[in-house]
């Protein structure tokens, strides 16, 4: 996976986060109890981390840039594997 399409996958679980942390706030509008705070909280929790690695890709979109034009370019001349500045995220899908 390319840093590009890891950045465009980042956003989308960012976008899945906000969705879940919103319902996990209407959810504790219309019942505050333990469960509803507790599950807020792991969501907001989850958002948190998610928007972190967004800012952390922002911060360094110059080093992503240059990653993906020395890989792009290892791939024109029959190069494997190429060096990176900033390793690979590794996104962990959650159901």
């Amino acid at each position: 996976m390319t840093d590009w399409a890891t950045i465009v996958e980042q956003i989308q679980n960012s976008m899945q986060a906000v969705d879940k942390a919103h319902q996990a706030s209407e959810l504790l509008r219309e019942k505050t109890d333990r469960d509803a705070v507790e599950k807020f909280q792991a969501e907001m929790k989850a958002l948190s981390k998610h928007l972190e690695q967004m800012q952390n890709i922002l911060a360094h979109e110059d080093t992503y840039t240059i990653d993906e034009l020395a890989e792009a370019m290892g791939a024109a001349m029959g190069a494997g594997e190429t060096y990176h500045r900033i390793p690979h995220y590794e996104i962990k899908h959650k159901a």
